[in-house]
């Protein structure tokens, strides 16, 4: 669901002046190196656990010459500790990119630009760059808004963006049609046109929401669309049959839990309701929506039994779908989950930023062994089927569409496809060795991947993991900056953000 990112960022770039290039690491794989020296201005965005990966990537650009620009989470929640690793920073969306180009053309960059989550600037989506660089995704990648207003204590919108905005209608619908007029023509997306919006909350402003969906009806060439809600709009019977009627074909609902406790402990208010939440899915996927969903673990509070006891009571659930992934709950940097529990001393020692994968278990504080807290991640991320059967699947995946009431197979293939995502996902994962416990997890070969004459001090500036906690489960040296009330026992770390922009030897 990446690949829109570098997409806008390209298509604000002049294509007057530069001759642009997307690389998508999912898609492409590991970036060839010596591959760095045609490159003059260097883009590079990711999530957390791929931070380390762009510091990797700017080595090597800015050792060959290039400007290297960086944007994503760290970067927009910690921007002056970021700069040490890239010529300049983008804090916030991707709007700023105009800017930095400018000042590029100029011979200068600055070292942090930011643009407010809020401002949605007017520019033209090219989607020809998608094909044009052998990205081919099956559907159609657009956003019409922008955040989330609600305030979900383990996510990391509200720290990032903290609201809402909305594309202007207009452009939308410009956006559209390039990305039907620039499909490859032996495209799936082509002569079954499928858009699926990426907001991170489709339905946060209603009327806009609206909007969007009588454009999708009205479009003569689209023929179905899928977003991402929150759950509370399933208990909207009325206005889900009015989204069924407009060619809506799949919700991804942030149901997260089943648990209320979890819920209320991350402040999931949205999902708190008196609705039965089984009951609102199944009538959804009998208007034809099919519904998907992650579905969160908290190891600190449910021992290995009780997390397996959750699944299977999904699995023995009929008309609830399986989870299209699966996941422990993160501290991810800058949340307020993290804050709280970094000041509780609850975070694992030795946490770095590449263990916020949502595999790897980055507590203390936990509700079991971690011997039998592995043994259950391991079976359930690597070999989902020691948890639940094939067969059980396969059959609940029948009930589903025979409860659709639709005789359309694309929809056939959307229930499907989501139902069994966990097995495709887990023989699509890394086989090398996995100890799932922060601070101990492998590293990926690419720290491990550096020039003969590489300097020590180029080795922990760009090669050594970013840590987030010590050896003894205190804040990493350069995240006490950011703590504005520091605890006794950190030392009373000077609340001021610029001193972050320190050595990253001092990382630790």
């Amino acid at each position: 669901m990446q690949p829109i990112s570098g997409l806008h960022i390209a298509s604000l770039i002049d294509r007057q002046r530069f001759e642009v290039d997307l690389y998508h690491e999912d898609w492409h794989g590991p970036f060839d190196t010596g591959r760095v020296g045609s490159y003059d201005l260097v883009f590079l965005t990711g999530l957390q656990p791929d931070f380390d990966r762009l510091r990797q990537l700017a080595y090597y650009f800015r050792r060959a010459g290039a400007t290297v620009v960086a944007g994503g989470s760290i970067c927009t929640l910690f921007p002056e500790f970021a700069t040490q690793f890239f010529d300049a920073v983008c804090a916030g969306g991707v709007d700023s990119v105009r800017e930095v180009v400018e000042d590029f053309v100029r011979g200068w960059v600055k070292p942090i630009y930011h643009s407010p989550a809020k401002r949605i600037s007017s520019y033209q989506i090219d989607y020809g760059l998608l094909a044009r660089s052998g990205i081919n995704p099956a559907a159609h990648l657009l956003e019409a808004s922008r955040g989330c207003s609600f305030q979900c204590t383990f996510c990391i919108i509200p720290a990032e963006a903290g609201t809402h905005a909305a594309y202007d209608i207009s452009a939308l619908s410009a956006a559209i049609d390039s990305a039907l007029a620039t499909s490859p023509l032996l495209s799936f997306r082509r002569w079954y046109p499928i858009v699926l919006f990426l907001d991170n909350n489709f339905s946060d402003n209603r009327s806009h929401m609206l909007r969007v969906c009588e454009l999708m009806r009205d479009h003569p060439r689209i023929r179905g669309w899928a977003a991402l809600v929150t759950q509370n709009i399933l208990h909207d019977r009325p206005l889900i049959e009015k989204m069924a009627s407009m060619k809506c074909i799949a919700l991804f609902v942030g149901l997260e839990s089943l648990d209320p406790e979890f819920l209320r402990r991350y402040n999931k208010k949205q999902n708190l309701s008196r609705h039965n939440v089984i009951d609102d899915i199944a009538f959804a996927e009998s208007k034809g929506i099919g519904i998907s969903y992650g579905y969160l673990f908290d190891p600190r509070f449910h021992t290995a039994v009780e997390m397996e006891n959750q699944i299977l009571k999904i699995m023995r659930t009929p008309l609830l779908p399986m989870p299209i992934y699966l996941s422990v709950v993160s501290p991810l940097a800058g949340t307020a989950n993290f804050w709280a529990e970094l000041r509780a001393g609850h975070l694992a020692h030795n946490l770095r930023l590449r263990d916020l994968d949502g595999e790897t278990i980055a507590y203390t504080d936990l509700a079991d062994t971690p011997q039998a807290l592995v043994q259950f991640i391991e079976r359930l991320f690597r070999r989902p089927w020691t948890v639940v059967g094939r067969w059980g699947v396969l059959l609940k995946t029948l009930r589903r569409i025979v409860a659709s009431r639709t005789l359309n197979p694309i929809r056939w293939y959307v229930i499907a496809g989501a139902n069994l995502h966990c097995f495709v996902w887990s023989r699509a994962s890394r086989s090398q060795r996995r100890t799932y416990l922060a601070g101990e997890e492998v590293l990926d070969p690419q720290y491990f991947e550096r020039p003969s004459d590489l300097s020590e001090e180029d080795k922990i500036r760009y090669f050594e993991p970013i840590a987030l906690t010590g050896a003894d489960g205190q804040p990493a040296r350069w995240l006490r900056h950011y703590i504005s009330e520091p605890g006794p026992q950190w030392q009373k770390a000077p609340a001021n953000p610029a001193a972050a922009h320190s050595l990253a030897g001092e990382q630790r």
